[in-house]
């Protein structure tokens, strides 16, 4: 059976120092052949290589999010890892607690990994389940939802689809109307050899005309109809609900958008921890934007 599993023992001997850290983001973004002739090595106390010929330095972490960081990289690596392997979030204060270091170094390494993990533009296609919810917010709805209207102010309109077998987006919206919501699915779902799957709401009425399109009957107590059903949708919804009343317990909508792009991202990388902290890596290693 192929091994799918990385956790801190496998970190420690695939990086067990800052060297060796270093040593794998220069040859995952360079050659060791310098054209010159020569061969770069690291210079010890720096991070920096430098070619045994010419004398040419190159600083492997520049441009990167590990750039101007007085953080060690062994940290830093430890911390991708843990955000990793973190399917329902990580916040600052467990980052902090586990690193040793101070909240707002924890804060920012989190927040510059999420800032990184932006959705691409690659269209859904095949069986594509459509649903949208209310994220966010401070204020609970009160007993009997008598303090509903004042909640749902703070929330935040969220619109996700995921192809069944395949991966998913998610984008906050200004409102649950049907212009935004045909939008949104024009811009993140293919017309040809899909089909949109949906509950009866009223905004897909007008969406879906493009697309062919099966819904459920919520209203009538319809939820599965064969293999007509807003499962999987639903089930990351609620697992997203649960990450955030457990985790980090509120959400501002300044930041909700590189949040929901961390779930995308566990979601779009969920069969193999050793995978998913490869891609975070590669991900990790482009130019910060």
């Amino acid at each position: 059976m192929k091994n799918t599993k990385y956790g801190l023992n496998s970190l420690k001997k695939d990086f067990p120092n800052d060297e060796a850290c270093l040593a794998f983001i220069f040859d995952t973004l360079h050659s060791r052949k310098c054209s010159c002739g020569g061969e770069y090595k690291p210079v010890k106390g720096r991070k920096q290589f430098q070619c045994s010929k010419c004398r040419f330095q190159i600083a492997p972490a520049s441009g990167t999010i590990f750039d101007h960081s007085s953080t060690p990289l062994s940290l830093w690596f430890h911390a991708l890892l843990v955000f990793s392997s973190s399917k329902s979030g990580i916040s600052a204060k467990n980052l902090q607690s586990q690193l040793e270091v101070t909240y707002k170094c924890a804060w920012r390494i989190l927040s510059q990994i999420r800032k990184a993990l932006k959705q691409d533009d690659t269209k859904l296609r095949g069986d594509v389940e459509i649903d949208s919810a209310y994220i966010g917010g401070k204020r609970s709805g009160g007993k009997n939802n008598k303090d509903i209207g004042k909640a749902m102010l703070n929330k935040s309109i969220v619109i996700a689809a995921v192809e069944r077998g395949g991966n998913m987006k998610a984008q906050i919206v200004d409102g649950n109307t049907a212009a935004i919501m045909t939008s949104f699915i024009e811009n993140n779902v293919e017309k040809k050899a899909t089909s949109i799957i949906t509950d009866d709401s009223a905004v897909y009425v007008r969406t879906t005309k493009t697309y062919d399109w099966y819904g459920v009957n919520h209203s009538k107590k319809e939820f599965v109809r064969g293999d007509i059903h807003i499962n999987t949708i639903e089930t990351f919804f609620a697992h997203l609900k649960r990450s955030v009343r457990g985790t980090f317990k509120s959400l501002s909508k300044q930041h909700l958008q590189s949040y929901l792009d961390a779930f995308v991202f566990h979601y779009n990388n969920r069969y193999s921890d050793k995978a998913r902290f490869a891609s975070l890596l590669g991900v990790l290693l482009q130019p910060v934007k």
